[in-house]
């Protein structure tokens, strides 16, 4: 890419993409690279560091000045590791106040034999993106769930090629806040850092951790933060829904504190070390003993007790979770079933536990399950999916050129319009 300066002895056909992932409890930052001659990428660094306080709440930054720290930290790992200068990352965005706005696109065709060319399509998505938006909101993606030609030729995914007089779209238009962009902005330009794409996070996620026909059959992943928990619905190779849910794994630790009678460190403590969340699959029951320092007694307690504490929020959350997908009337869609990630996964049970509340097949989702090269064992761990997405994200919408009839032309603006919501699922 043009604004990359790279360190390392890369090919010239070489792409270089980072994802950052500005977390609750974390910054997680993951450099991947792709060859146009390999169908594989490939992980070259990672780089992770716990939040300060005066921590992101719920998906926005409250803090610039730790925050931008908290990222240099990040960055600076994932360099040393990778040995590439990065200069430009794909960050994503997920809170309440982002906005999913239905739009319809019209055009005709003009040319002579009437076939649809892909400036057809930048411009049907174009006239989609001419909906009422409040001043104080952008556009980050515009996400076709359908074209159709001539009012009745329908569900079409691509209409390039295709011979028709009219072209229309029905697309999701997907805005966020600018003042959470621009303080996105303001933590990364004093680390010498520029945004290559702002994405949607479970559109990130769900490129991380979901294969091409659990895509296609249709499947939610779920991704369960500290403080807050994200979906994304697929089907057909496309996102058809997004939501979050102010409720995550924090919520956990708290319950463990509060009924343990702790402080909030030792119960992360307690919940990573012991935790478990089905009661029914907790096969051997056994009595735990946690030392003491000199402020904080010894506990004792038994693995069921914990598990019980922390079945009973889980089952909430994943609740919630059930009432969003119903809501969005597509739970009974989701021939792939449910795809469960982030860090709160790594609680022993949550697979026995989802089937269970979901009604349908689960399973955990890690970044290291599909087709990696490089450092595969550095991510394999849920709480790297969205970071791991954000980067693949970048390798398939990075900036290229192409001939167009009038000459030589920058393809940011096309792969802005056409390939980051139409192509790439396919190709993943």
């Amino acid at each position: 890419m043009d604004n990359r300066q790279k360190t390392r002895d890369l090919k010239k056909s070489e792409e270089i993409s980072v994802g950052l992932d500005i977390g609750t409890w974390k910054v997680c930052a993951v450099v991947l690279s792709q060859s146009s001659e390999s169908k594989v990428p490939t992980i070259l660094g990672v780089g992770i560091t716990e939040r300060r306080r005066g921590k992101a709440r719920h998906g926005r930054i409250d803090n610039i000045e730790n925050t931008i720290e908290d990222i240099k930290e990040a960055i600076k790992n994932a360099v040393n590791q990778s040995n590439v200068d990065i200069s430009s990352v794909n960050v994503g965005l997920m809170n309440k106040f982002v906005k999913f706005n239905e739009s319809r696109g019209l055009v005709s065709i003009s040319s002579q034999d009437k076939i649809i060319t892909r400036s057809d399509v930048y411009r049907v998505l174009d006239d989609a993106k001419k909906i009422d938006l409040p001043s104080d909101y952008t556009i980050i993606h515009i996400l076709p769930q359908e074209y159709i030609i001539n009012n009745n030729v329908k569900d079409i995914i691509n209409p390039v090629g295709m011979s028709g007089s009219k072209l229309e779209v029905e697309a999701k238009i997907v805005s966020a806040l600018n003042i959470d962009i621009k303080n996105i902005g303001l933590c990364l330009e004093p680390n010498g850092l520029s945004i290559e794409n702002i994405v949607l996070q479970p559109l990130g996620t769900g490129l991380a951790v979901l294969d091409e026909d659990e895509m296609e059959l249709g499947v939610a992943v779920i991704d369960v933060g500290e403080l807050h928990t994200e979906i994304g619905v697929f089907i057909d190779g496309l996102l058809k829904f997004a939501s979050t849910i102010q409720v995550g794994g924090r919520y956990v630790t708290e319950d463990i504190r509060v009924l343990m009678n702790t402080v909030f460190s030792q119960a992360e403590e307690i919940k990573k070390e012991f935790g478990h969340c089905y009661l029914p699959s907790l096969h051997q029951d056994r009595q735990i003993m946690v030392s003491g320092t000199k402020t904080r007694k010894p506990l004792s307690f038994m693995r069921s007790q914990l598990c019980r504490i922390i079945q009973a929020r889980m089952e909430e959350i994943f609740s919630f979770a059930v009432e969003e997908l119903k809501s969005s009337k597509l739970m009974n869609k989701l021939g792939a079933g449910i795809v469960l990630t982030g860090g709160t996964m790594m609680i022993e049970g949550v697979e026995d536990l989802g089937t269970e509340v979901f009604g349908m097949p689960v399973r955990v989702g890690l970044p290291s399950d599909l087709n990696y090269g490089g450092l595969t064992q550095e991510v394999n761990k849920p709480y790297f999916s969205t970071a791991v997405g954000l980067a693949l994200y970048g390798l398939k919408n990075s900036t290229t050129v192409e001939q167009s009839k009038n000459g030589m032309t920058s393809n940011k603006e096309k792969q802005n319009l056409f390939n980051k919501v139409i192509e790439f699922f396919k190709k993943i």
